[in-house]
């Protein structure tokens, strides 16, 4: 009879280990040898460090695109509000450098309109006027009035042999208090050397030569260079000087 084979009991019977869960959501990533395998739980730690940066980075990008937009608009604006006082200044700055000459009338050479005889109706009634010598060319200031008899007088208002210009004056409390002498009528000043000439008067050169306007206070050397007058039509006409 042949040897019966042992036969283990039930109770001796090992017990297969648990069969693990399988998730379909959620699947196992294969095992590599020499590498741990990281947690669901880390995984989705690394995973939200990940999107905060993401967002950090978004956020950042978007302030940088703010203040560049910001920038470009306010480049644009200032220039138009500022650009334009400056150019006003500039203009006010070059029409003070360089101001526009005032037009001078032209000085006619040798016979020259001095005045009209309306203008020169009423007794020591005056007008001043310019006269170029023929000669010389010279541009002298000059004066007419007309004196009581009726007659005119033209002068240089140029001192003789001098700098200084001569004044006609008709405030007779000027005469006294500034110069000295008490007149009865206008008179012609030197306000240099404070000599004055009497229109109704003449005096002599030299010569058996003799000038109107004698210097009767002062220390004048000779009377006003007198300039030729006469009347044409309504005008006054200066031919020459002396």
């Amino acid at each position: 009879m042949p040897a019966e084979m042992p036969t283990k009991s039930p109770s001796t019977i090992l017990e297969k280990p648990a069969a693990q869960k399988f998730d379909a959501f959620r699947p196992e990533m294969p095992h590599i040898p020499g590498v741990k395998r990281a947690s669901r739980r880390s995984r989705w730690k690394l995973q939200g460090t990940e999107t905060e940066r993401r967002v950090q980075i978004a956020g950042i990008v978007a302030a940088a695109l703010l203040i560049a937009v910001s920038i470009l608009w306010w480049i644009k604006s200032v220039p138009s509000t500022a650009v334009e006082p400056a150019a006003a200044e500039d203009t006010s700055a070059d029409s003070s450098k360089s101001p526009l000459p005032t037009p001078v009338a032209p000085v006619q050479e040798g016979p020259t309109l001095a005045a009209t005889v309306e203008e020169l109706s009423k007794p020591w009634a005056a007008k001043k006027f310019t006269f170029m010598k023929p000669l010389t060319g010279e541009i002298v200031n000059a004066i007419v009035i007309r004196l009581p008899g009726g007659g005119l007088w033209a002068i240089s208002l140029q001192e003789p042999y001098g700098r200084c210009e001569l004044e006609f004056v008709t405030d007779l409390g000027r005469l006294a208090s500034e110069f000295g002498y008490r007149a009865g009528h206008p008179m012609v000043v030197n306000p240099c050397n404070k000599a004055v000439y009497d229109p109704l008067k003449v005096g002599p050169l030299g010569d058996n030569v003799w000038a109107r306007g004698e210097i009767v206070q002062g220390g004048g050397l000779r009377p006003p260079m007198a300039i030729d007058v006469r009347v044409s039509g309504h005008s006054i006409i200066a031919d020459r000087i002396e």
